[in-house]
C-alpha cells in the first residue's frame, strides 16, 4: 500500500467558487479578499484581517509595522521553519534565538524572560504555535505586561487552536499560512489579524508598494516603501468555502490524532505533550534511530517528513554568518534529531491509518 504524506481536502464547492471568481472582472485583490477577511476575523474574534500572499510576508510586514528602533531585537524559537527568523532579518532587525521545551517543542518562556531581563533591546516575542499547539497566551501576555514587549504570533500551524481561553490573535499581530499543506489552503497565501486600528492603513500600504489610492483610483500616490504582498481574488474565494467546514475538517484530524495516539502510547516512542485545544496540524513522534526508521517506512510505501531537520540557527546561512552551534540550543538540536511527521490529514482513509499503525508498530517492536 502507498500512503502519501499529504492530500489536500479541496472539494467541488471550492473548485466551483474559484471558477466563478475567474469569470468575474477581478483576478487580483478584490471583493473576495474583503469577504474572506471579514469571515476570518470573526472566526478568530479579532477586529481586523488583511489577506497576504504568504505567512512569511505577514510576519515581515508585522515587524515593519511596529516601527522598531534599528537596534531593537526579536526573540524567536530555535525550532521552527526558517521563515520565522528570516522575516526578522528581512525587516533589518536582529534575531535572538531561544531554546525550546523538550516536552512540547514550543519556545521555553522561562528562558525568554531571562533573555529579556538581560537584554533590554529585545522588544518583540515571536511565539511559534508549533504542530497546532499554542504557546501559552497567559504567560506571553504576562511577559508583555511586565516588560512592555510586543507579541507577533507565528500561527502557520495553528488556526483552530485554543489555550487559556484564547484563540490565536491575542498578541499584537497573528500571522497565518494557507500554503498547500495547511489546514485550509489556496496553494500559497497568508493573513495578518490584529485589533489595533492604528496599524490598518499602514499595513494596507505596506502590502501593495506603499500605494495610496484612497483619494482617487487613477491618480495614486506612494506614501512609503512597500512590497508586493497582496493575495489574488480567486485564491481568497477558495478560502471562504473552506472556512465553512473548517471545524468538520478539524474534527476528522482530531479523530485520526486520537487513533494514532492510542496506538502508539505504549510503544517505544514519545509524542509532544499538548495543552489546550490543538489545531492538529501535524502528527509528530519522537524516536531513536529516526533516520533509519524513516527509510524503512518509506520502503513500505509510507511517505513521512521531518519538522524540522535542523534548528534554524544551525542552518548553513545562520551557522556561517552568526557562528551558532548545537551546544547553544541543546533541546532544539535533540528534538530535530528525533522528530518524525506521519501522514495526517482529513482525507486519510481508515485502511491507510491502520496500515501506518501496523507497519510502524512492527518496526518499533523489532527494535525492542
Amino acid at each position: 500500500m502507498k500512503v502519501p504524506f499529504f492530500r489536500h481536502s479541496l472539494n467541488e464547492e471550492d473548485i466551483k467558487e474559484v471558477i466563478n471568481t475567474l469569470r468575474s472582472p477581478y483576478l487580483t485583490t478584490g471583493n473576495k479578499n474583503e469577504e474572506f477577511e471579514e469571515i476570518f476575523s470573526k472566526y478568530l474574534n479579532t477586529k481586523y484581517c488583511l489577506s497576504i500572499n504568504s505567512c512569511t510576508a505577514a510576519l515581515h510586514l508585522s515587524i515593519l509595522a511596529l516601527e522598531l528602533e534599528y537596534d531593537e531585537k526579536v526573540i524567536v524559537p530555535a525550532l521552527s521553519f526558517m521563515a520565522s527568523a528570516n522575516a526578522v532579518l528581512m525587516a533589518n532587525r536582529e534575531v535572538v534565538f531561544v531554546d525550546i521545551d523538550r516536552e512540547t517543542g514550543l519556545m521555553d518562556l522561562n528562558m525568554v524572560e531571562d533573555f529579556i531581563k538581560k537584554d533590554k533591546k529585545i522588544k518583540v516575542i515571536m511565539p511559534v504555535h508549533l504542530y497546532g499547539q499554542m504557546v501559552s497566551p497567559k504567560d506571553l501576555l504576562f511577559l508583555k505586561e511586565k516588560y512592555g514587549v510586543y507579541i507577533v504570533e507565528d500561527c502557520a500551524h495553528c488556526i483552530e487552536g485554543e489555550r487559556d481561553g484564547y484563540k490565536p490573535g491575542f498578541g499584537d499581530f497573528a500571522c497565518f499560512s494557507f500554503y498547500a499543506t495547511k489546514n485550509i489552503t489556496c496553494g500559497e497565501g497568508g493573513a495578518i489579524v490584529f485589533n489595533n486600528e492604528k496599524f490598518l492603513e499602514k499595513l494596507k500600504l505596506l502590502r501593495l508598494h506603499g500605494l495610496d489610492r484612497r483619494k482617487h483610483k487613477i491618480l495614486y500616490d506612494m506614501e512609503l516603501l512597500g512590497w508586493k504582498y497582496n493575495l489574488t481574488n480567486f485564491q481568497a474565494s477558495m478560502l471562504i468555502t473552506q472556512l465553512k467546514r473548517i471545524d468538520n475538517l478539524w474534527q476528522r484530524r482530531k479523530e485520526i490524532y486520537q487513533t494514532y495516539y492510542n496506538a502508539f502510547k505504549n510503544l517505544n516512542i514519545s509524542m509532544p505533550k499538548v495543552y489546550g485545544k490543538s489545531a492538529y496540524h501535524l502528527f509528530v513522534i519522537l524516536v531513536e534511530n529516526r533516520d533509519e526508521l524513516m527509510e524503512k517506512l518509506i520502503e513500505n510505501g509510507i511517505e513521512v517528513s521531518v519538522h524540522y531537520p535542523k534548528p534554524i540557527p544551525l542552518l548553513k546561512f545562520y551557522r556561517e554568518n552568526f557562528g551558532y552551534n548545537e551546544n547553544q540550543f541543546k533541546n532544539a538540536y535533540w528534538f530535530s534529531n528525533h522528530v518524525l511527521s506521519l501522514p495526517f490529514y482529513p482525507d486519510l482513509k481508515d485502511e491507510e491509518i491502520n496500515y501506518v499503525i501496523d507497519v510502524l508498530s512492527s518496526l518499533l517492536q523489532k527494535e525492542v
